[in-house]
Order: C-alpha cells, then structure tokens, then sequence
C-alpha cells in the first residue's frame, strides 16, 4: 500500500506539473488563439480565460491530492513499523517460550 502511495504521489505529481506548463504556455499566448478543449472524442472551442480557470484548479486540485497522498504515506509507513514490530516481538516470545520448555 505504500507503493501504491507512492506511485499515486508521482502520477498526481506529472499531472499537476502537467497543468501548470500548459498554463504558463497558454498564458503567454495572445488573446485572439483559438483554444479549445477536448471532451470525449471531439474539442469545443474554449475562452483563454475559461482554459487558465480549468487549468489552475486541475493544479491546485494536485497538489491537495499529493498533501493527501504524502500524509496517508506517512501513516501507512507508521503502521507498517508497527506490525513489524509487533511480529518480531510474537516471534522472540514463541523463541523464548520454545527454549524455555
């Protein structure tokens, strides 16, 4: 589960860095390109200001998932320390609890 956290985190990574290149380019760009954007199979003609708006939320929406991401990482690695923990010591109580008969 820490993979896929992991993995989770590059992915909503590249699409957020993904955004925010597209934003910059288009921003850049003068206010009379025809933009549009695809939906489904076909592409309907888009304001730049409309694009930017859709641009910047799918940016900051990423980064909120990968803040999520990271703290369910987090914890998801306390717990796994905890059980190897809780495993190693079963297993030296069986050991000992052997030996001890």
């Amino acid at each position: 589960r820490v993979r896929e956290a992991v993995v989770s985190t590059q992915s909503t990574g590249n699409r957020g860095k993904h955004a925010e290149l597209t934003y910059a380019e288009i921003e850049n760009a003068p206010s009379d390109t025809k933009l549009y954007e695809s939906v489904g199979r076909m592409f309907v003609l888009e304001t730049q200001d409309t694009i930017l708006e859709q641009l910047k939320d799918k940016a900051m929406k990423s980064r909120e998932q990968i803040q999520a991401l990271e703290q369910q990482k987090v914890y998801l690695s306390k717990n796994l320390k905890e059980s190897e923990q809780a495993l190693r010591e079963l297993v030296e109580s069986k050991k000992s609890s052997v030996k001890a008969s």
